[in-house]
């Protein structure tokens, strides 16, 4: 920069004086969040996958612990412990309403599934009556509309 420049540099809002401006590869926060930094969620979610050692039925393994959570939870809610039961209860039930969001496609999507459930409708279909025709193979007939006065 030329010292004409720097004298028509005018200092005002937004613009701060040229010496407590930040030079090139300056921080403005010296004293803030180091690289590499985790927030609480990735702390709180490496914790729960790390693995330790427990011994179940005379048996040493390693298991996570959020397993050792899930475990502790049930135990403690099936030998009655009141605070315990709620709150097994309630993640139950939030699991199972996500479980009801799923689509019916979603539900029985692997073949096997759907083969099972065609020859469920196949023997369902061939073990109705002759002159009955079956639920799907009906015409849908909408009712007609009659208005009352």
């Amino acid at each position: 920069m030329s010292k004409e420049d720097k004298k028509s540099y005018e200092v005002g809002f937004g613009k701060p004086p040229r010496s407590t401006q930040f030079k090139p590869g300056q921080s403005g926060n010296t004293a803030g969040r180091p690289r590499g930094a985790k927030n609480f969620h990735t702390a709180l979610e490496q914790e729960l996958r790390s693995r330790v050692t427990v011994t179940e039925n005379g048996r040493r393994k390693r298991i996570s612990k959020r397993e050792v959570i899930a475990k502790h939870l049930v135990n403690k809610s099936a030998s009655g412990d009141l605070k315990a039961i709620p709150l097994l209860l309630s993640e139950t039930r939030a699991r199972e309403s996500e479980a009801a969001d799923v689509g019916r496609n979603q539900v029985f999507d692997t073949p096997e599934d759907r083969s099972v459930l065609e020859s469920m409708v196949a023997r369902i279909r061939s073990s109705s009556p002759e002159g009955t025709p079956s639920p799907a193979a009906a015409p849908l007939n909408p009712r007609k509309m009659v208005r009352r006065s």
